[in-house]
């Protein structure tokens, strides 16, 4: 059986474990709601109690019992009530004991009150809202301005127009009723200085009115005993409807039908002489809003950079290499720099999805891109290219084929030595072939008459010349058509 001290161990160290955050959706402007939520960091399925109370002048507080960990507390603050300033809201909580709450912890938070409307300028281009305020120059800009959904429904309950008044660079360019406008910016590498104005009308539509409609009735009675005519009037008046608005015209008495319309009243004089004050804020930076206290407005600023993004990328260079051969690519594009780029090997054939990413990137402010790279092996490889600045991001590919050639000896280096060598034996050949034939035929003849004295004529060494070839000629043409005979060869012996 479990004592009552274990029971309160087992309680404290439950209690312990629990953790209380608070958090609230501010800041709000005045005349809004605030949403206080409480979170229970360790929740084991207990009931639990929340108390709020803030410290507001008047002040309030609540209190809710919550079989979950979180809770939540909406609060009105009326702009009639309540200044703009910080204010605190304090939450306890308080868990269950046999019937008996005790106080496990407290927690805070703090949100304030404004006088204007919160929220932000949104750029929006290409159905993206921008993460930065650089836009893409002769593409149209979608600007608008994103409330905060406590503030959107304080408005819609209580504003009866809403008008936003749009300047660029102090320049008064639109009025429009949807929080938007769209525009244009067709000058690159230059910043304009965009300022919205919403301005709502707190004042309630104008009464709807009604039409009464009057019926006379003359009625004339005639006797015979005197020549008295008497009339009588009677006037009703039927139930009054309410069905459309009406506007009486006091010259003619005409009833026409006229919807009320915010084009026109946005369009009146007074409306004009308003959209003026309102430049004049803007531009002169008055710290007088010259509006009344009837509206609400909010002030937003966003500074917009005109560039141009990445297009016109190409990749050129050899797509088929062989072995051992370097990659030599040039990357070139158009587009407003500095530039992060990387590039990607990627084995085998691949398609570009468009979410590539650089872990590492590089700089540049050029807009051609050379890309030197050796494949170790001979496969296909794609070479992914991504390129970014601060519009965009643009990736691009190229496939490379590298291929194995087969390395063959040329034709020349074998037929030429080849050839030199036949014609070198054919030479040796016809050479000793022609020595055998001379050492057959030649006949030495000694002629011993030493008294016989020649007389020899002079000649110059060209005759000379002249005379041995032909007298080798004539030998050889004798000894292939005479042959030598014994009667012949020996006449000068005998």
């Amino acid at each position: 059986m479990t004592s009552p001290q274990d029971k309160w161990w087992s309680l404290i160290i439950a209690v312990a474990g629990l953790k209380l955050a608070v958090t609230n959706n501010g800041p709000a402007v005045r005349g809004s709601n605030v949403t206080i939520t409480a979170t229970v960091i360790g929740y084991s399925g207990e009931g639990l109690k929340f108390e709020y109370w803030d410290n507001a002048e008047p002040h309030h507080q609540a209190e809710f019992y919550e079989t979950s960990n979180t809770s939540q507390w909406t609060v009105e603050y009326p702009k009639d009530l309540y200044e703009a300033r910080e204010y605190t809201v304090r939450v306890n909580l308080l868990k269950g004991f046999y019937g008996i709450w005790y106080l496990v912890t407290t927690s805070s938070t703090t949100f304030e009150l404004t006088d204007s409307l919160n929220g932000h300028l949104v750029l929006n281009q290409n159905n993206l809202d921008r993460p930065n305020n650089f836009i893409a120059v002769n593409k149209p800009v979608h600007h608008y301005v994103k409330l905060p959904e406590n503030e959107m429904d304080f408005l819609k309950q209580n504003a009866s127009i809403i008008i936003t008044y749009w300047f660029i660079d102090c320049m008064y360019i639109d009025q429009t009723t949807d929080f938007a406008l769209n525009y244009t910016y067709q000058d690159v590498m230059t910043d304009h200085y965009i300022d919205a104005l919403v301005v709502a009308n707190n004042e309630p539509l104008p009464p709807i009115t009604t039409t009464t409609t009057t019926t006379t009735t003359t009625t004339t009675t005639t006797t015979t005993t005197s020549t008295t005519t008497s009339t009588t009037t009677t006037s009703t008046t039927p139930k009054p409807t309410t069905s459309v608005p009406t506007t009486t015209s006091p010259k003619d008495n005409v009833t026409t039908n006229a919807p009320h319309s915010v084009a026109k009243r946005a369009a009146s004089n007074e409306t004009l002489k308003k959209n003026n004050a309102i430049k004049d804020f803007i531009c002169h930076n008055s710290s007088i809003v010259p509006i009344g206290d009837s509206y609400t407005y909010g002030h937003y600023q966003q500074t917009v950079s005109v560039r141009e993004p990445i297009s016109s990328l190409n990749i050129t260079g050899l797509n088929w290499l062989q072995h051992g051969d370097l990659l030599k690519l040039l990357v070139k594009y158009t587009g407003s720099p500095p530039f992060d780029y990387c590039t990607l090997y990627i084995p085998g054939q691949y398609n570009v999805t468009g979410n590539e990413t650089c872990t590492v990137k590089t700089t540049t402010e050029t807009n051609v891109i050379p890309l030197v790279h050796y494949f170790s092996d001979s496969d296909q490889h794609t070479v992914v290219v991504v390129i970014e600045n601060v519009i965009g991001k643009t990736v691009s590919r190229a496939t490379i084929n590298i291929y194995k050639a087969s390395v063959h000896a040329q034709l020349s280096v074998i037929v030429v030595p080849v050839a030199f060598c036949l014609v070198a034996v054919i030479l040796v050949v016809f050479g000793i072939a022609y020595y055998q034939h001379r050492s057959r035929y030649t006949v030495e003849v000694a002629d011993f008459d030493f008294g016989q004295q020649l007389h020899l004529d002079y000649k110059t060494f060209t005759e000379r010349l002249r005379d041995s070839f032909r007298n080798a000629l004539n030998f050889r043409h004798r000894d292939d058509t005479e042959p030598l005979t014994s009667d012949t060869r020996y006449d000068s012996m005998t």
